[in-house]
């Protein structure tokens, strides 16, 4: 079970979070902890930190420019723990996503490996942010609609994972998420996450530019996490299935939750109760860039 996983990795990281505090209290990240939680990052041989860091400037170099008058989207996935489930299911989610929402050319990955010999820029906090915030420089605000996917582990505070073994660990809150878009003037996104307690990113997240789509509740696991797997159960019954059965994104949501319910009544699993909180304007502009794509 996911949740076992990344509390073990958290408690032995000594990653110990502080308790969940409302929505008042979470008006700003912590700026002692920064955007991702506490960070332990050891810097790679300087061989790989530079074949890294290539990879990085040559994804972000190879980005299109938005076409005025069209709705372009521009696309984010992040695999942000190392084992080889989160690779395959963002590499696999993005081939998805961009033919399905004409997003060839405007599209990054970021990849905490596990695969092998590295192919994808790294998903460290750094990286991360200046993906973003990249993206935003590149994009009309007002025009153009940006879609992230994570994939990974989630803690039971409502928090996304990141670890490389031996070299990386933190963690990725809602508000420090929230925070990253509004900073980088990102209006208008659709956010999918793939991640046990991922429910916890809707209240900070929800607006009527932005759809949220979780794996889970907040306070319920996920599961088919298993290294050796292709994709999680949620990323099998989303993008496996039903986008790539011809569903629109929104719909094909809904399958999903089908799907995923029924798997889990067959195996006898604790319901992971997918949700999505869907504004009406970002609607408006999936559905415009759906039909422009097809």
């Amino acid at each position: 079970m996911r949740a076992r996983i990344v509390a073990a990795f958290l408690t032995a990281a000594l990653l110990t979070m502080a308790a969940p505090v409302d929505a008042q209290q979470q008006a700003a990240p912590d700026p002692l902890l920064g955007q991702f939680g506490a960070i332990v990052e050891v810097a790679p041989p300087p061989p790989e930190a530079a074949r890294l860091a290539n990879l990085m400037s040559a994804s972000l170099a190879a980005l299109e420019p938005q076409r005025r008058r069209h709705a372009d989207v521009y696309l984010l996935v992040a695999s942000l723990w190392d084992d080889p489930v989160f690779e395959r299911e963002a590499v696999q989610a993005e081939a998805i996503l961009s033919q399905h929402l004409g997003a060839q050319g405007r599209s990054v990955i970021l990849s905490a490996g596990g695969q092998g010999v590295r192919q994808y820029p790294a998903a460290t906090p750094t990286n991360i942010s200046a993906a973003i915030g990249h993206i935003a420089t590149v994009m009309d605000p007002a025009e153009d609609l940006f879609v992230l996917f994570i994939t990974s582990h989630g803690a039971a505070d409502g928090t996304a994972a990141l670890r490389e073994r031996n070299r990386l660990s933190a963690s990725l809150r809602p508000i420090s998420l929230s925070a990253m878009l509004s900073q980088a003037n990102i209006r208008n996104r659709v956010v999918i996450i793939s991640a046990c307690f991922s429910g916890a990113f809707i209240p900070t997240l929800q607006d009527q530019n932005t759809i949220v789509l979780t794996a889970a509740a907040a306070d319920r696991t996920s599961f088919g996490c298993e290294p050796q797997r292709d994709w999680t159960y949620f990323g099998d019954a989303y993008f496996n299935r039903a986008l790539r059965g011809g569903a629109s994104m929104l719909e094909g949501f809904e399958r999903a939750k089908l799907q995923i319910s029924t798997w889990e009544t067959e195996q006898h699993l604790t319901p992971s109760m997918p949700q999505s909180s869907i504004g009406a304007n970002a609607a408006a502009m999936l559905q415009r860039a759906e039909r422009e794509a097809h």
